[in-house]
């Protein structure tokens, strides 16, 4: 849609969604009539009285993209068209209570049902894509109603606000963009196994190698093995390789053979078989904090 076009499709959208609902005999003009002519003809008038950016409406859609020009659509911005939609009869006002006009189901009252009808129902304009519409209370730009109708010959008659929200394009030119022709991604690996579970299979592992009985392990009441990260080695699932970070204190006796499993560890060898075929290496170990006494 043209920018210079949208206003002229917008009331063309509306003429076709009123006259579908409308009786024929009733006129459909989008300008205010003459209040001091008759009227040859009752007719509802559709009266464009305010345009203003809807800067409240946000939209988070990104442009689309043309693979074959190469190009982005342009930009939008959202266009608030409040309308007043009034009937104006053919006759003169009634005199007398007994006169058609007077009564519950008045022509104005049948024809202003047939437009609200016709709103309700339309909540998109046919043709115009991102459009939508609501009844709406009075605006405040009317400069309240008491005025409104005075300019218009102190008739006050039955109104219906409404309003179309419509895109508009911000300019006539695509913008060229240069596209992604490939994308390429690189995921590590990570083990299916805990880090506190290989620690624990390490300590384990550690106690054995210092002899596995009674002084061993309190030998090793106050020594911590960390390990981290896991993650696979060798591209492997089943080959983990873990950095180990030893802290604490333990008797000194127990330093040197303990350093000595360590240096094991570093080795390309692996350092322990874990539950369900897993495999466990290390490829450093951290053993400044750990002391003896």
């Amino acid at each position: 849609m043209s920018n210079y076009q949208t206003l002229i499709d917008v009331n063309n959208a509306m003429n076709k969604m009123l006259r579908a609902y409308v009786n024929e005999a009733v006129a459909i003009r989008f300008d205010l009539p003459d209040v001091d002519a008759t009227q040859s003809d009752a007719a509802i008038s559709v009266f464009l009285y305010d345009i203003h950016e809807d800067l409240q409406l946000r939209t988070a859609e990104s442009r689309g993209f043309n693979a074959g020009t190469k190009q982005l659509s342009p930009g939008w911005a959202n266009v608030k068209c409040n309308y007043l939609i009034t009937y104006w009869e053919s006759t003169g006002p009634a005199t007398d209570a007994d006169n058609p006009d007077s009564q519950p189901d008045n022509q104005a009252i049948k024809v202003m049902s047939q437009v609200l009808a016709a709103l309700i129902n339309n909540r998109q304009l046919a043709d115009i894509p991102g459009a939508y519409t609501q009844v709406m209370p009075p605006k405040e730009n009317l400069n309240s109603l008491g005025n409104f109708w005075q300019s218009l010959g102190n008739r006050p008659r039955l109104s219906l606000n409404y309003c179309v929200t419509v895109p508009v394009s911000l300019c006539d030119k695509d913008e060229e963009v240069t596209p992604v022709k490939s994308l390429s991604t690189t995921v590590e690996p990570k083990a299916p196994v805990s880090p506190q579970a290989i620690s624990d299979v390490l300590r384990e592992q550690l106690m054995v190698a210092l002899g596995g009985d009674y002084d061993a392990r309190l030998a090793m009441t106050h020594v911590n093995l960390e390990a981290s990260p896991v993650a696979a080695s060798n591209g492997s699932a089943a080959d983990i390789s873990v950095s180990l970070r030893v802290s604490g204190m333990t008797r000194t006796e127990y330093v040197a053979p303990m350093n000595t499993v360590f240096d094991e560890w570093e080795k390309d060898e692996v350092a322990v078989d874990m539950p369900d075929s897993y495999r466990i290496y290390i490829n450093a170990v951290d053993k400044t904090e750990l002391t003896g006494m």
